[in-house]
């Protein structure tokens, strides 16, 4: 029997064990562990590469990473030059030796290595290969990559416009672009023109190989792009132009404001748009022999304009010892879009002052104490009577309402007044200075406090009153009490 009794507690306790193990993952996590350092990973951050001429080289850059945060051992990485060799060579490395270049490493978890390489002496334009990246490990099976070199490359510039532009809305703006190909390899296909604008700045007609696509540089605050597809191939060392220039039109929202153009080879067949006149590229010879040497250029307009905002503020009562909760309005009228294109930080901030003898116990999300004057860290959020609030990048109709609930001091005065006003970046930008500030005000209630001591907040009076009721109910109970001893 003691035998049977000591076997069912272990079988009672390796029972427990397992369902410890089940419900809080003891088992399985060791195994899941082990599993994951098992599979690791190398990929090239890029899987088409091209030798050009500007820089006469390229950065071949691969990128390993273990399973599950794990950890291999004993990696030993190669990367196969072999089938680029004919036209293709890794620049003097620790790393590699003849056509292969290695990578030893004790413990791996996740991180890049790079290498250089540089076109053979009189090696075939247009000559094309396989590179790969492959690798063994003590304790983990690592996956490979490849990718395809190209001797050669398609290298399109733009000619440049004004860098700077002072401009009024209602103005229009011109664009003649020329794009050349300063490489060794056609753009076959033809290119692609990409241009995006910010708020203020309007393109202006449409055309059969033009169309609208969502903006993808938000935040360089480009708000509209267009792509123009030209099946024209641009070959080497050849110039084109547009034949027509880009029209474009400065917005009453207009303020400080960029447009952007770019030329990228295209990659497949353009489009078919629509109907429609197409904008095409015209053959003007020989590329220049200096210009721009960027694909894209961007000229920043400035525009002689304004943006009106408005604060409102609020009048509120309360009792000492009570909350009350105040409200500031912040509205924007335009009609200028006020944003900063160089940097994304910007933002419109007001400085709320609340009634003297109050304290915030609740602010909005987008306020914090001002900053110190040394920059260090100004302290709790609460219980602060001035506070900085800050939106980004307001726009014409824009309104924001700040609430601020606060606590009322036993010394309040009977009528207090804080503000609320713009700051920063507003000026210069907002002609009418009227409507900049506004009174937040709190004005205690008649008849007393709602804390300080004093009853239910009804006032010293109805505290002499209670008092005398309870004294007389006292003198009644005594006399009914003897009354009724000498009635028995």
């Amino acid at each position: 029997m003691a035998r049977r009794s000591r076997l069912r507690a272990v079988a009672t306790a390796a029972g427990a064990a397992a369902l410890v193990a089940g419900v809080f993952g003891m088992g399985p996590a060791r195994a899941d562990r082990a599993d994951a350092a098992r599979g690791m990973t190398v990929r090239f951050a890029e899987h088409e590469l091209f030798i050009g001429t500007e820089p006469a080289s390229v950065s071949l850059s691969y990128r390993w990473k273990v399973a599950g945060g794990g950890t291999a051992h004993h990696v030993h990485l190669v990367v196969d030059l072999s089938g680029v060799a004919d036209f293709a060579e890794p620049a003097p490395s620790e790393h590699c030796k003849g056509n292969l270049c290695t990578l030893d490493l004790a413990s791996a978890t996740s991180d890049f290595h790079a290498i250089t390489l540089v076109p053979k002496p009189g090696a075939a334009v247009g000559s094309s290969g396989t590179v790969t990246v492959s690798g063994t490990a003590s304790d983990a099976t690592v996956t490979g990559d490849r990718l395809t070199l190209t001797n050669g490359a398609t290298q399109l510039k733009v000619s440049a416009s004004a860098e700077q532009l002072r401009q009024v809305p209602g103005d229009m703006l011109n664009f003649p672009l020329d794009v050349w190909n300063n490489g060794q390899l056609p753009a076959a296909k033809g290119v692609e023109l990409r241009i995006g604008t910010t708020a203020g700045l309007h393109l202006q007609g449409s055309w059969a190989n033009c169309r609208d696509v969502p903006a993808s540089d938000r935040g360089g605050h480009i708000v509209r792009e267009t792509l123009c597809d030209f099946p024209t191939p641009v070959e080497p060392g050849r110039q084109y132009a547009l034949s027509s220039p880009l029209r474009v039109k400065v917005g009453d929202e207009a303020l400080r404001d960029k447009i952007v153009y770019k030329f990228t080879p295209l990659t497949s067949a353009a489009p078919a748009n629509g109907p429609g006149t197409p904008l095409t590229l015209v053959p003007r010879g020989a590329m220049p022999s200096d210009g721009n040497i960027d694909p894209y250029f961007t000229t920043y307009v400035n525009s002689v304009n304004h943006a009106d905002f408005a604060v409102t503020g609020h009048t509120v009562t309360g009792r000492r010892g009570g909350h009350a909760t105040l409200h500031a309005t912040v509205i924007d009228r335009g009609p200028a879009v006020v944003q900063d294109l160089l940097d994304d930080d910007a933002f419109l901030s007001v400085l709320v002052k609340l009634p003297p003898g109050t304290k915030a116990t609740k602010i909005p999300d987008n306020c914090q104490p001002p900053p110190t004057d040394d920059g260090s860290d100004p302290g709790p959020r609460m219980g602060r009577s001035s506070y900085e609030c800050y939106f980004g990048d307001p726009a014409p109709g824009d309104r924001h309402v700040l609430s601020f609930t606060v606590a009322i001091g036993p010394r309040t005065p009977a009528v207090s007044t804080g503000q609320v006003r713009t700051l920063g970046v507003m000026k210069g930008l907002d002609p009418d200075a009227f409507n900049d500030s506004a009174a937040l005000t709190l004005r205690l209630a008649q008849g007393g406090s709602a804390g300080g001591g004093t009853l239910g907040g009804f006032g010293g009076s109805w505290i002499v009153w209670a008092a005398g009721a309870l004294l007389l109910a006292s003198s009644v109970a005594v006399a009914l009490s003897r009354r009724s001893r000498g009635g028995n």
